[in-house]
């Protein structure tokens, strides 16, 4: 099989002509001249916007200080479900084996029923957050895949089932209960230490699970952090140390992601580098072999039909729930404050108004040439900024940040999740899950042993993807070199050496393991022409979109910059690339913001300029020299000279640059990049907001036993959403477990009618009460919506027989559930409305629906620099 798919940035960006917008400057650029930024504390940040101090706050409120600004006209409020908590355990064995209990699977898996998911919703976040029982909630797209095995894992606040697994399992673990009701190990109370996040409800979420452990029999250690002190302590120190035995983490979302591989091996498999141990040599590191092979396939594209991914997805869910390190609590509908009068605003459906390449570079208010935005932090000592992969921008308020400052060369769109051309465009040719190409001489990869390209000749790849970076090439970095192919090249060079050089593998393992998951499967690159490679690469997907993000980098920082971290970081060793490498080895974190870490950059850029040191061999591609010693001493003379005016060495690309920052102040200037050789103008990637479907009423009528029955079911749809899907089951609510569940169907307009075949009312029990579920997405706006509505069969009506038969009425026609497909829903345009999403409180969701998201109620990123499909989310 042999498809091929030419995926032009036009089909996409045709869509944001339906959203509304009038740029204030036609130049190249960014709507505004200077995005200033400061520190503003969350309880300051309404007062701050009503008082003209900042025009927008991309820190998510707290829910308190939010739900009385509901229909306040002095300000604008944005809600998106942008971040979510969860509480971490820390499962490192024990001698004797009591000293930990969440060493123990059977009582980490306790842990999910001492949350009462429903209170920390509905009170602690005041309507602003919905239950979270794994890493996806009915907000992510990927949701419609596991939403029903969700609804019957079984998993509700039940403190006395969680008390009889402790109970069960701590004296087989070697543990003694006193006569005071507390667990004891050796004669010592087993003391849990658990971090506890001050800064937002974390503090109330940790608080109560700390409370349920202690009417467990636990002796809890509350420690009140704040960031610093427990990234530090939680991701910089060895699980076996036990300086923490929970944590209350909190993430930030970086997009929406259609089809997810990243965030179920992000929070469930050890290669990715989040479990405990966090991939470092050396370190207690958490492991499950099975799921570590299953998030692979995934990752990598090694499932061979969409049905394939889907049950894969299904197992691997199960078995991380099953092992429960992490306990997920809520979603946040983050609440984002503004000014009435700020234009220009994208609110994505992943990440809310903060993490968007959409926003800043639209972003106006009418007759100001600045936009005044204010963060919780500018800065914060956990806060790395360099460009290895893993290693720097793993926290919220760099990426927020640096996302105004860069192009991507692919992102996921807003709306839909789907990842689409940015500042490259490419066209995907695939032999399907079986078949091969073969790779041609002319193809070339990075050897780190031989540090040269050599022929890739002979290797063999599922897939090929051209990838057209004309809109970088000749356009200039922010320090006014150009942009060339070289830098494209160099990147990939450096992220395989990085990954395979022996010697740099175990500098940083855990950069090493999560770089390699992807790099392993580029098997070559050809070079078409001064714009255009051809990667092959090793790897299939239902979705073409999705192959093109595995093959593509994004140039974001020029080759010179990404050499001197390789010099800071692996040769002279001076610098870590991670938190975990700083604290390994005692060195600091490279970030080349701070003065002294730039310094130690421009030095090694000014000293292979003195020295004429030119690294030809990683631009020398076949009979190819992408790049000479004089530009290259070009380069290093233009870095230098960027440090000695700016004191940072942040070089990039985008519609701003990096004018100033200041740690100790918590200050950040921006300012318009508006050289003529940038191709973009204010308007380009505007879209607005986009509204999901909403269950409005079901309406189930009398249905008897062994009888086909009819259900109507009314949405709220919005214009241009597309195709409607949806599934349905019945739920027996004495086990939680579906009588039935139908496959995935689609209509083409609301209302739904669903009809109950006779075989499945059938197997109901007469004036027993079951509930019927619902769950449906739009093609444009595929946020899951689910409903569940109460309904008691009865008996059927004896039959009289007669001698003369009479016609049986035929049912009302209605789409019926089509067998589960082997394809998903297509990529499709995607076009906006002007509405806002329907979240942020309690009754939008409910939306007049009766039992709204009751069954769980009841029982239950692409690698940064690939710049689309892979986005993992980042610590806040």
């Amino acid at each position: 099989m042999k498809i091929k798919i030419v995926l032009l940035a036009i089909m996409i960006l045709g869509a944001a002509l339906f959203a509304q917008y009038t740029p204030p400057t036609t130049s190249p650029g960014p709507a505004v001249d200077k995005i200033i930024g400061k520190s503003v504390p969350i309880a300051q940040a309404a007062a701050a916007v009503k008082a003209g101090d900042i025009d927008v706050y991309i820190f998510g409120m707290r829910a308190s200080l939010a739900a009385p600004l509901k229909g306040d006209p002095t300000v604008a409020l944005y809600t998106a479900a942008a971040g979510f908590n969860d509480i971490v355990l820390n499962p490192a064995p024990t001698n004797p084996p009591c000293l930990n209990p969440f060493s123990d699977r059977e009582i980490r898996f306790a842990m999910q029923f001492v949350v009462d998911r429903d209170y920390v919703a509905n009170e602690i976040f005041k309507g602003f957050a919905v239950p979270m029982y794994i890493w996806l909630s009915p907000y992510d797209p990927t949701y419609s895949v596991v939403a029903d095995i969700i609804s019957q894992l079984g998993i509700r606040y039940d403190l006395d089932y969680a008390k009889s697994v402790v109970d069960r399992r701590m004296p087989q673990l070697g543990a003694t209960k006193g006569a005071d009701g507390k667990w004891y190990c050796g004669g010592k109370p087993v003391t849990v230490i658990g971090l506890i996040r001050i800064e937002d409800e974390r503090k109330d979420i940790g608080d109560a699970f700390a409370s349920a452990l202690e009417q467990l029999g636990f002796t809890v250690d509350r420690k009140y952090v704040t960031f610093d002190v427990a990234i530090q302590t939680v991701y910089g120190t060895d699980p076996k140390e036990f300086q923490w035995h929970f944590y209350t983490e909190g993430w930030g979302k970086g997009a929406l992601d259609r089809w997810d591989t990243s965030s179920i091996s992000q929070y469930c498999a050890s290669w990715f580098g989040y479990m405990p141990g966090w991939g470092t040599t050396g370190w207690y590191n958490y492991a499950n072999e099975t799921i570590d092979k299953i998030t692979d396939t995934l990752y990598k594209g090694a499932f061979k039909s969409f049905q394939e991914y889907v049950d894969l997805y299904r197992q691997a869910t199960l078995m991380c729930v099953s092992e429960s390190i992490r306990v997920f609590v809520n979603t946040n509908l983050n609440a984002y404050v503004a000014s009435p009068n700020l234009k220009g605003v994208t609110v994505d459906l992943g990440a809310g108004l903060r993490a968007s390449v959409y926003n800043a570079r639209n972003w106006y208010v009418p007759g100001k040439d600045v936009v005044n935005v204010g963060h919780l932090w500018i800065w914060t000592a956990s806060s790395a900024w360099n460009p290895v992969p893993q290693g720097g921008f793993t926290d919220v308020y760099s990426v927020d940040w640096y996302r105004m400052m860069y192009d991507p060369a692919m992102w996921n769109h807003p709306f839909t999740g789907e990842p689409m051309p940015f500042r490259a465009t490419y066209s995907v040719e695939t032999k399907g899950p079986d078949g091969y190409f073969d790779v041609p001489a002319d193809a070339y990869r990075w050897d780190a042993k031989q540090k040269a390209w050599v022929s890739a000749g002979g290797a063999k790849a599922k897939s090929k993807v051209v990838i057209n970076y004309a809109k970088y090439i000749g356009a200039k970095w922010h320090d006014g070199q150009p942009i060339k192919l070289a830098d494209v090249l160099y990147i990939y060079a450096f992220l395989w050496d990085i990954s395979n050089d022996p010697k740099k593998v175990a500098r940083e393992s855990g950069v090493a393991s999560y770089v390699n998951s992807t790099m392993a499967i580029i098997k070559g690159i050809r070079i078409i022409n001064d714009t255009a490679i051809e990667v092959y690469v090793d790897y299939w997907h239902f979705d073409p979109n999705y192959i093109a993000a595995q093959a593509v980098i994004t140039p974001d920082m020029p080759w010179e910059v990404y050499y001197a971290v390789d010099q800071l970081v692996y040769v002279n060793q001076t610098y870590a690339a991670s938190r975990a490498g700083a604290t390994k080895y005692n060195v600091q974190w490279l970030s080349l913001i701070l003065k002294d870490h730039a310094k130690a950059a421009a030095t090694v850029l000014q000293s292979a300029a003195d020295k004429g040191v030119f690294p030809e061999n990683w631009f020398k591609i076949g009979d190819k020299v992408l790049f000479t010693k004089d530009e290259a001493l070009a380069r290093y003379r233009a870095a230098v000279d960027w440090y000695n005016k700016y004191s940072h060495m942040v070089i990039s690309q985008g519609p701003f640059y990096l004018y100033a920052i200041d740690t100790a102040k918590q200050y950040i200037e921006l300012r318009a990049y508006r050289d003529p050789t940038y191709p973009y103008k204010p308007g380009a990637f505007y879209f607005g907001t986009a509204s999901p479907v909403s269950v409005k009423a079901i309406n189930v009528p009398t249905i008897a036993v062994g009888q086909s029955g009819s259900v109507s079911i009314s949405l709220e749809v919005p214009p241009d959403a597309g195709k409607i899907y949806y599934k349905w089951g019945i739920i027996d609510p004495t086990t939680g477990k579906f009588v039935y569940i139908s496959d995935l169907a689609s209509a083409s307009a609301a209302p739904l009618t669903v009809t109950i075949p006779a075989d499945v009312a059938s197997k109901l029990t007469a004036n027993k009460a079951y509930k019927f579920w619902l769950l449906t997405y739009a093609e444009n706006v595929p946020v899951v919506s689910e409903a569940t509505q109460v309904f008691i069969p009865k008996t059927a009506a004896p039959t009289t027989p007669t001698t003369t038969p009479t016609p049986t009425p035929s049912p009302t026609p209605s789409p019926t559930p089509s067998p589960q497909p082997t394809s998903p829903p297509p990529p499709t345009v995607v076009t906006t409305t002007t509405a806002l999403p329907a979240t942020g409180t309690t009754e939008a969701l409910a939306a007049g629906v009766v039992g709204l998201l009751a069954v769980l109620g009841a029982l239950a990123f692409a690698l940064r620099k690939r710049g689309g499909g892979k986005e993992e989310t980042k610590v806040r």
